[in-house]
């Protein structure tokens, strides 16, 4: 081979290597940048969720107490009924109080849950808000039958169709249901919630 012809192609040769070096190292360059950001995002995206599924599961956890508290008050009517009006105002305050948190700080974490919240997390949520409002719309009715009248205004009201087809279906009767069972499966739906949040985010709990 002429000389001179193979230097062309031993320098041709060799800026082909160098391209194809270069060029791989490009690519797994740009490779590992977008799996960074890949990763940087998922990051972000389950720490974010992480904070909506942690703030909800709080916030009904201490719905749900106040609601407990409620029902001893109520107990106490029975127990004591020689103090029978001021266990039942007791109750009916500590009531309102649990009606108002809910209709406030609950019902906002629960729309932030929904924007961040996957469909399996999303349903759970819906279950727990649904044994929500039975226990509390049940508690109201026990204080109102107490009274003798509806709670804001007015003679005692029957019950709505649905919150009676709702007890109905889930075994309870629905002219005067066990609120202490009531309270059992909502705080049942609060466990569900919570794992099914944790099973989510990969993790063994969410509130640890």
């Amino acid at each position: 081979m002429d000389a001179g012809l193979a230097a062309v192609l031993g320098a041709t040769v060799g800026a082909l290597g160098t391209a194809v070096t270069g060029a791989t190292a490009a690519f797994l360059s740009r490779s590992t940048a977008r799996h960074q950001v890949r990763t940087e995002t998922l990051r972000a995206l389950r720490e974010a969720r992480r904070a909506t599924y942690t703030n909800y599961a709080k916030t009904i956890d201490h719905y749900l107490d106040k609601l407990d508290t409620t029902l001893i008050l109520l107990e106490r009517v029975e127990r004591f009924p020689e103090q029978r009006d001021q266990w039942v105002e007791n109750a009916h305050r500590r009531w309102n109080e649990a009606l108002r948190y809910r209709q406030t700080e609950v019902d906002t974490q629960r729309v932030l849950l929904q924007l961040d919240a996957t469909p399996q997390v999303s349903e759970a949520a819906l279950q727990v808000a649904k044994w929500c409002v039975l226990l509390s719309r049940s508690t109201g009715r026990a204080i109102a039958d107490l009274k003798g009248h509806d709670l804001d205004t007015g003679p005692l009201s029957p019950p709505s169709v649905g919150y009676t087809q709702l007890l109905v279906a889930e075994g309870f009767d629905p002219e005067k249901p066990d609120l202490e069972r009531l309270l059992s499966r909502g705080r049942d739906a609060y466990r569900a919630f919570l794992s099914m949040a944790a099973a989510d985010l990969g993790e063994s709990g969410v509130l640890a």
